[in-house]
């Protein structure tokens, strides 16, 4: 009897260090699911947002009145305002290009077919896309100068970097008898 119990003895130090590497086990299954449950969620906030975007982009371009950047006096454009709510993950968030295309971390304002996508990020994440219509969603981002938003130099895709909340001005402008959307923040510089 007395061996049996000696047997019992020594096989408890095994059993206990088998507990613990269970549970460690378990912890880091947990965390690791918990991240990549984090990642998801911040990707589909993102995608949600610019989904109802695209939405109120769509009717506001097919009702909208387009303002010709190229007259001065022309009457204003058919403009929307967006507030995004974006998660503090988000890496970038570009309207017309892929500001990241070598991943290298260094952005590029470049255009993808004519402005008409939206990319997104999220730390952790991989990088996302939204195609939109051709001829229909082209972005550009927009500069203030001589009293009105204009198109950034030649063209410009507009570039959201870290998370928060953001309101931006959506307004549908031409030039040379191209339609465009044209971006800014909405900071107060005009009424």
């Amino acid at each position: 009897m007395r061996q049996s119990n000696n047997a019992a003895v020594e096989m408890l130090p095994i059993r206990l260090i088998m507990s613990i590497a269970m549970i460690a086990a378990v912890i880091v299954l947990v965390v690791s699911a918990a991240g990549t449950l984090r990642v998801f969620l911040a990707e589909q906030q993102v995608e949600q947002q610019c989904l109802s975007l695209q939405s109120t982009l769509s009717i506001m371009i097919a009702d909208g009145a387009f303002r010709d950047v190229d007259e001065p006096s022309a009457s204003e454009g058919t403009k929307r305002v967006y507030t995004f709510v974006l998660p503090d993950s988000l890496v970038y968030l570009c309207f017309g290009g892929d500001p990241d295309t070598h991943r290298s971390g260094l952005f590029t304002s470049t255009l993808v077919e004519d402005g008409a996508v939206i990319f997104y990020q999220v730390q952790g994440g991989s990088k996302k896309v939204i195609w939109l219509p051709r001829h229909t969603h082209k972005f550009r981002e927009g500069t203030y100068g001589h009293d009105q938003w204009v198109i950034n130099g030649s063209g410009n895709s507009y570039i959201i970097h870290g998370g928060g909340t953001m309101s931006l001005v959506f307004e549908c402008i031409q030039k040379n008898h191209r339609r465009y959307i044209l971006i800014y923040q909405d900071d107060g510089l005009t009424s």
